[in-house]
């Protein structure tokens, strides 16, 4: 929405054309402002965002050139229109030298300036689409083009099936030079030792640094993709160059060679350069994209257990198992489980109780009692789910409301044995959780409808527009109208002109008041204003509505 600021010395001009475009609000997407001088422009404009102003040229006090240089210094995007009683070529010539967008003759009449009007605010349309904000925001993404790129990868990482859907379109517009359809090959790396090194931004060179030394010693075999992951965290993702002399066959098992036998010198010069000690897990093979996660899984775990625990470890993945040497059978399932419950913690801080009701009914259904798994990894579920609902809980303040449905004590008593009763209670939990978030988040914005329509009710006389209500509610003026429109379906300006006509019926049935007085006590800015406000809404005048 665009707000439109008309100002001239003549209050009849003023108050016919904010009654004018006030008509226009809807299918110009305008809130109207008026004002009867320069120096009251001047005030409102120093408070409230201004895009498009109508103005008078030749003003007292004020002129309509001198406030069109205080609009541009503080609103530089604002366009501007001069409205003038005179084809004074030296007006028009100063006019358009200061940036105006159009010069219009009063005499032209409303048409004429409505068009004028309409052609601005698609200029400003046009504006928001191609000016210099596109080009900053281009900049702006090169310079965040690193953080992008390890969001992403960070999902991928965990298996997150619309950052994998979206691989290619990710690849390519965030400048990652890997290929979504070819295989890689993981390795995770550990600072172990930071020195003295304390300052974030040190440690955010020497990370730099040990990339850029493993990218001298893989790219000549291999497509390099690194970035951080946690304070003392580095990801490699790597793909093999093709090689004429090689089939693929050869090529995949010699790049897993090329990088096991690399790492120890990687390892050594970041220790005799930067003076920093490291730890590598390779994976030892390479995988596609949806298996990453799996793999990445697995070699975290490597730094967890037995010699990956020492500093400057180098642990190789082995090659045929593709799991540690004695791990648990039910590796890969736990791999999924860490990848449910991150998803799940999204979920529901994201508030999309539906797909969490979904990921939690798989992740329980996947632990079945009548399934080959371990009570330790159904307990781990069991506490991970605990942890999660009950933390959400204590945060948003659920507890008296889920306690007159639900025991929450019951928490510390369940049995994982009896998986089909836990599942029962988590299911029934997070479904309480997302129906009384669900209620509260009605209740507020049904709150919030009735404190407006309440506001309105009061200050019918005021000032109703939208800037005016969005300062009372402490909202931006657009998204309360918004949200007003989305929640009932009725927008602001449609509602308050609803209210005004209701009252003007009363007051004209009720009372003996003259026209021009409830004009001015349901907020019209003028008699004539309200007439044809009245009549285009009812098909007669206040006059005859009254004699009726």
């Amino acid at each position: 929405m665009y707000t439109l600021l008309i100002v001239d010395n003549e209050r009849i001009i003023v108050d016919g054309l904010v009654a004018h475009f006030t008509e226009l609000q809807e299918s110009l997407n305008i809130d109207v402002y008026g004002a009867y001088s320069g120096k009251g422009a001047l005030q409102l404009l120093e408070k409230t965002k201004i895009d498009i102003v109508l103005s008078d040229i030749q003003m007292p006090g004020m002129s309509g050139l001198e406030l069109h240089e205080e609009m541009t210094r503080l609103w530089p995007r604002c366009k501007f229109i001069f409205l003038s009683g005179h084809d004074d070529f030296s007006y028009v010539q100063q006019a358009v030298r200061g940036g105006a967008s159009n010069y219009i003759l009063k005499t032209e009449g409303y048409d004429v300036i409505t068009q004028a009007v309409h052609r601005v605010v698609e200029e400003l349309k046009e504006i928001v689409k191609h000016d210099s904000l596109l080009t900053n925001a281009k900049n702006q993404l090169q310079q965040s083009l690193q953080l992008m790129q390890k969001e992403v990868m960070e999902e991928i990482l965990l298996g997150e099936p619309l950052a994998l859907m979206n691989l290619e379109s990710n690849l390519e517009q965030l400048d990652i030079k890997l290929n979504s359809s070819a295989p890689l090959l993981l390795v995770v790396g550990r600072i172990d030792e930071w020195r003295d090194i304390t300052a974030p931004s040190e440690r955010a060179l020497i990370k730099f640094a040990i990339q850029n030394i493993a990218e001298e010693y893989l790219s000549p075999f291999l497509n390099v993709h690194s970035f951080s992951y946690e304070p003392s965290r580095l990801i490699w993702l790597l793909q093999v160059k093709g090689d004429a002399f090689m089939n693929e066959a050869d090529r995949r098992a010699h790049a897993v060679r090329f990088v096991h036998q690399t790492l120890g010198d990687i390892q050594q010069t970041c220790k005799e350069l930067l003076k920093v000690t490291l730890s590598f897990a390779a994976a030892g093979s390479l995988v596609n994209w949806k298996r990453l996660s799996e793999q990445f899984e697995s070699l975290k775990s490597a730094f967890q257990l037995g010699l990956g625990i020492q500093k400057e470890t180098i642990y190789l993945e082995n090659p045929n198992t593709n799991v540690m040497p004695d791990e648990p059978v039910q590796k890969q399932f736990m791999l999924t489980v860490n990848n449910q419950i991150r998803k799940l913690q999204n979920l529901l801080e994201n508030g999309d109780g539906e797909a969490f009701i979904v990921h939690l009914t798989e992740l329980l259904n996947e632990a079945d009692e009548t399934l080959p798994v371990q009570e330790a990894i159904r307990l781990e579920i069991a506490l991970s789910l605990s942890n999660m609902l009950m933390s959400a809980i204590n945060r948003w303040g659920l507890q008296k409301e889920i306690n007159q449905t639900i025991d929450l004590r019951k928490l510390l008593q369940l049995d994982v044995q009896a998986w089909k009763a836990c599942t029962a209670f988590y299911y029934q939990l997070a479904k309480t959780v997302f129906e009384i978030k669900s209620d509260e988040k009605m209740n507020q914005e049904q709150s919030i409808v009735s404190q407006i329509q309440s506001y309105i009710d009061e200050h019918l006389t005021n000032d109703l527009s939208l800037t005016k209500i969005g300062e009372a509610f402490g909202h931006n003026p657009y998204y309360l109208s918004r949200l007003y429109k989305q929640i009932t379906g009725v927008g602001l300006a449609e509602y308050i002109s609803e209210i005004r006509l209701m009252r003007a019926k009363q007051l004209l049935k009720e009372s003996d008041r003259k026209v021009n007085d409830i004009a001015k006590e349901i907020g019209f800015i003028s008699e004539a204003y309200f007439y044809r406000f009245f009549k285009k809404s009812i098909g007669i005048t206040p006059q005859e509505y009254r004699d009726s």
